[in-house]
């Protein structure tokens, strides 16, 4: 007999036997094949656990979306059979609440209070530590951090950094997400240790779309306020200019108005727009103004003239221009 050590729980094995005799110098044929399983382990690492918070249209109560990813230790322990879900306010520990699930994300819908949730992974042989987050209450302030975020040189990664106004904190989270997605179970994050920047290879973003990232400091289970950036990995030129609008022309001015190019449009940060008119058999004149800016009077221009307007919506790629609008300024 022997006794087979350093085996992975919860893994079935096959077993086979050869001889061979001490007068021999040839090993017999290998016997059958036996198999067996190792026997499970409960899960020795808490889940990845994070939380979204959102106002609920009943007053009084916010919707909290709980994730988490699935264990990763290898060898596993043994097969995952669910996640039990632990809640109650703050200070009413009585008023624990238990849910089950098999999926590893959940909605609850609390009230305004400061709450402990937790979530446990299990299996035949038992459960994992428990992750634990503290939902702050509605109306709780907390300190915010300050930072940066920037596309390397390279733009081969996104980084961000920040800075603390409580060093104590003992770890962050850094979460982000396509700006324009609504589904709250959609977003990524990971946590930080013993540092205050966080990088990652710009294929975990689409490019010439915006991205929400945002850094909670994490203080034991409480999660502070956030600081949040938004960013590109990748910009091209918007997708189409900005509509001309002009009011009622004077002698010599009118006013050019339009909308702001949507985020669906815009593949990229606006940096300015530039408005161009011409009069008829004319030179073509510009001017450009703030990406902030939405209207703008032209002067200077000769009476009792007709005028072709344009905008162009530019980004750091490159400009696009909208529909031309003509106009006629007064004679009198």
């Amino acid at each position: 007999s022997c006794n087979l050590t350093g085996l992975w729980d919860s893994t079935e094995y096959s077993v086979a036997v050869r001889c061979i005799s001490n007068e021999s110098i040839f090993w017999s044929e290998w016997s059958g094949e036996k198999s067996g399983s190792t026997k499970e382990k409960a899960p020795s690492e808490k889940v990845d656990l994070w939380r979204v918070i959102e106002s609920s249209h009943s007053p009084g109560s916010r919707s909290v979306h709980l994730m988490w990813k699935p264990l990763n230790s290898f060898p596993p322990s043994g097969r995952i059979l669910g996640y039990k879900i632990q809640y109650f306010p703050e200070n009413k520990t009585a008023l624990k609440m238990i849910n089950n699930s098999t999926d590893k994300k959940i909605t609850l819908l609390l009230n305004e209070e400061a709450h402990i949730v937790s979530v446990t992974a299990y299996n035949s042989a038992g459960n994992s530590p428990e992750a634990i987050l503290r939902i702050p209450s509605a109306d709780e302030k907390t300190a915010q951090i300050t930072g940066t975020a920037r596309t390397l040189p390279s733009n081969e990664e996104v980084v961000v950094e920040w800075v603390v106004s409580k060093p104590e904190a003992t770890e962050y989270v850094v979460e982000w997400f396509e700006e324009l997605e609504m589904d709250p179970f959609s977003r990524s994050w990971q946590y930080v240790s013993n540092s205050t920047n966080w990088k990652t290879n710009k294929k975990n973003f689409k490019p010439f779309v915006c991205y929400n990232i945002s850094v909670y400091p994490l203080y034991g289970n409480k999660v502070a306020a956030p600081y949040t950036v938004q960013t590109y990995v990748q910009q091209k030129k918007p997708s189409e200019g900005p509509v001309a609008h002009t009011g009622i022309p004077g002698k010599n001015e009118v006013t050019v108005t339009w909308n702001k190019i949507s985020k669906d449009k815009s593949n990229g940060f606006i940096t300015n727009y530039t408005i161009f008119y011409k009069p008829e058999d004319g030179k073509e004149l510009n001017e450009t103004v703030n990406s902030n800016d939405q209207q703008y009077r032209l002067k200077s221009l000769q009476a009792n003239t007709q005028y072709t307007v344009y905008i162009m919506a530019n980004n750091e790629a490159g400009g696009t221009t909208g529909e031309p609008k003509t106009f006629k300024t007064l004679k009198l």
